[in-house]
């Protein structure tokens, strides 16, 4: 017989909900009101992508998708540039961004087990950062191009500066990975995994 036990203990899902609407409130308000005062080399890194990659690690697909659209459509009402492009920014690149990084279901990790095909996931601090710097770096694309389009020549300073963005953005991830991960899922944190004995198919 297989049995499956969590190896990491979790919280309950009350904690981790309200710790995905404080990050979801609190990321917004430092960003316009905090974040501006740090800048580092005439950039500011992106909180709000810094923080859409660690619950797109911590709390899935779904609820990654939904904190983009809140996120896209504040930016979309408080810092308007082209109609609804921010609000398609943050919700279709978190989307898409998610699938490579979200953890995997547990029914997918316990088919996984056994037919033996389980393969090894990247450590979520990593993945974090990861799928954090690639949204960012779909946002910065999105940026210059709409740059370029809008009849300005484009400079080296406008790449060092969208690059600058995506690193700025990875170091902070990395700064708030730990602690974040650690209020959502208490001292012992992680994704369960699952202990079972190896399933053998023999042949008839």
């Amino acid at each position: 017989m297989t049995n499956a036990v969590p190896q990491r203990v979790q919280t309950g899902p009350l904690r981790r909900y309200l710790m995905l609407a404080l990050i979801a409130l609190g990321g917004y308000l430092c960003q316009v009101c905090v974040m501006p005062y740090v800048v580092i080399l005439d950039v500011t890194p992106n909180l709000l992508m810094a923080l859409i990659g660690i619950v797109t690690v911590a709390y899935g697909k779904l609820r990654a998708f939904w904190l983009g659209m809140f996120y896209g459509l504040l930016m979309e009402i408080m810092c308007p540039s082209v109609p609804m492009l921010n609000l398609a920014i943050y919700s279709l690149s978190t989307l898409f961004c998610s699938f490579g990084f979200a953890d995997k279901p547990l029914k997918t990790i316990e088919y996984e087990r056994a037919t033996n095909r389980q393969r090894k996931e990247l450590p979520p601090w990593l993945r974090s950062l990861l799928c954090a710097m690639l949204n960012t770096a779909v946002v910065e694309t999105i940026r210059v191009t709409y740059i370029y389009l809008g009849g300005t020549p484009l400079t080296p300073a406008h790449f060092l500066r969208a690059a600058l963005d995506v690193v700025w953005t990875g170091g902070l991830t990395l700064i708030l990975t730990v602690p974040l991960r650690r209020a959502i899922f208490g001292a012992r944190f992680g994704a369960p995994e699952l202990k079972a004995s190896r399933v053998e198919f023999a042949k008839k």
